[in-house]
């Protein structure tokens, strides 16, 4: 099993860091795919994100996705952690507030539990590599209840 980005147990996840306002001003996300309810940890000298997603035992995928047995879908704990990393990115300075980061792949994926709901998800990012201008390569990770449950690496294209 891989190593976590961060010890999660050390730190207060208990409160944002970063105002409502100002996490809407940078992800672009609404409705159902604003899969970031929170910055709850916020590192930019050790280039560490801790984001935050409250599911309700009844969350609007869990109707088709997996009727009578819940399970939140691979591709949303990945873009999850996609957002997670574009928060970063913007707030380290490492592209303009302005900029559109779009999802140009995923490398080394690999889903190392489940997510249920009724349940809180913690995603985590650290400053990765930038190619240029353009191209930038994240470490992501989710966990639940301090477990981890996923990671992978992201490459983000700035627009």
């Amino acid at each position: 099993m891989a190593q976590p980005l961060v010890d999660l147990a050390t730190l207060d996840l208990e409160h944002d860091v970063v105002p409502q306002a100002e996490l809407r001003a940078i992800l672009p996300h609404r409705h159902e795919f604003q899969l970031v309810d929170g910055v709850c940890h916020l590192d930019l000298q050790a280039g560490v994100i801790v984001t935050y997603k409250d599911w309700d035992a009844n969350p609007w995928w869990a109707r088709g996705h997996i009727p009578g047995r819940p399970l939140m879908p691979g591709v949303l704990i990945a873009e999850g952690g996609a957002q997670t990393a574009s928060i970063l990115m913007k707030k380290s300075g490492n592209c303009g507030m302005e900029k559109f980061i779009g999802l140009g792949g995923l490398e080394n994926v690999r889903f190392r539990g489940q997510v249920i709901p009724p349940t809180r998800i913690h995603w985590v990012s650290r400053i990765g590599t930038q190619s240029g201008m353009r191209l930038a390569r994240y470490p992501a990770q989710a966990f639940v209840d301090g477990r981890l449950v996923m990671e992978m690496e992201l490459l983000g294209v700035i627009l």
